[in-house]
């Protein structure tokens, strides 16, 4: 179509009239085509599909396993048929994709004070202070000598890089759950009357009384903010997901955990979450974004009123618009003699 200079999308509804006509009404003339008209037209057809030296170097350094997956497929094209070929990368790219999904890694992240800054051509001029938020183990392409501030004070930001779904639910909240019991303390010694009540996979100790440390000054476990800006969908098992975590955080904190959710972009999202419980607690807003409106009855600029208006839903407490309204919410909870923020260098 290009080459022929089309510039609208009304090509389509011509390409689609010239095949209905040439698959109904001219298959008697084609049977005196030679094969060798048609294998031009065809070549001169998919010309413009082969790669290049530049573009096989491009498919390299986006992604190694793509590029692999193409030579496969090139491969078994070539040595057996067109078909096969097809199948084998079509196949190969699903099996690829349902493994980054299924290992999709979550991120704790720590905050990190920044300014913005003005070049100009012999001084730069300081613009605004803000926090941003980044990986601790810099796994984000963060710069490693920028050490974020994370607080030891049972309050934990888990970032999700993907959808909420059932093949990645489970990796998700494992590997969250394990850096959770490895920093905190349970809420009290012995979190179940027997050891036939435990679970047979506890990530914690099946005799507490024994291997307890004792000067263990580990916080609590007292509230977790999950940032869900890079979440799209969360279907029926990642949501049951997050109930049974709940469930198990608040037996191990012997106490209720509030759990914090920044980046909902979708109604759906809330919705599902709303269903499980979540998105309420018993203190009620405490620290919540608002935006100044002038409210203009007579017209006059001069007379009008600043009225604030809350961003999100003022009766859901737990939805933030973003990680630092979170953290000062998760922080105004905390009990006094827990408010502590312990640096990276040691630093109180």
């Amino acid at each position: 179509k290009s080459k022929a200079g089309v510039r609208t999308p009304m090509a389509g509804v011509v390409s689609r009239a010239l095949i209905i006509l040439g698959i109904y009404a001219l298959p008697a003339m084609f049977y005196w085509i030679s094969q060798a008209s048609l294998a031009a037209v065809i070549i001169h057809a998919v010309g413009d599909l082969i790669a290049g030296p530049q573009t096989l170097k491009l498919f390299w350094q986006v992604s190694p396993i793509e590029f692999f997956i193409f030579w496969i497929g090139v491969i078994v094209t070539i040595f057996s048929s067109i078909e096969i070929g097809i199948y084998t990368t079509v196949i190969s790219s699903g099996v690829l994709l349902l493994f980054r999904i299924a290992k999709a890694r979550g991120q704790f992240v720590g905050r990190v004070q920044i300014e913005q800054i003005k070049l100009s051509v012999d001084k730069y001029i300081r613009l605004t202070t803000r926090n941003i938020y980044v990986s601790l183990d810099h796994s984000d392409g963060s710069n490693p000598t920028v050490i974020p501030i994370s607080s030891n004070n049972g309050i934990f930001i888990y970032r999700l890089n993907e959808s909420f779904l059932y093949p990645n639910a489970n990796h998700y909240m494992e590997l969250m759950i394990e850096q959770i019991f490895r920093e905190t303390k349970p809420g009290k010694t012995n979190l179940y009357d027997s050891l036939g009540e435990q679970p047979w996979n506890l990530k914690t100790s099946r005799h507490p009384e024994r291997d307890q440390q004792k000067d263990d000054r580990r916080p609590c476990l007292h509230a977790l903010i999950l940032d869900f800006s890079g979440v799209a969908h969360l279907d029926i098992t990642g949501l049951q997901n997050l109930v049974d975590v709940r469930r198990q955080l608040d037996h191990y904190a012997d106490k209720k955990v509030n759990w914090h959710f920044v980046g909902l972009s979708r109604p759906w999202l809330k919705r599902a979450l709303i269903s499980a419980g979540f998105g309420s607690s018993e203190q009620g807003h405490t620290i919540f974004s608002v935006a100044n409106l002038h409210d203009n009855i007579d017209g006059d600029e001069n007379n009008a009123t600043v009225v604030l208006v809350p961003i999100l839903d003022s009766n859901r407490s737990l939805f933030h618009t973003d990680l630092d309204e979170a953290y000062e919410a998760a922080m105004a909870s905390l009990p006094q003699k827990d408010k502590f923020v312990v640096f990276d260098n040691g630093m109180v």
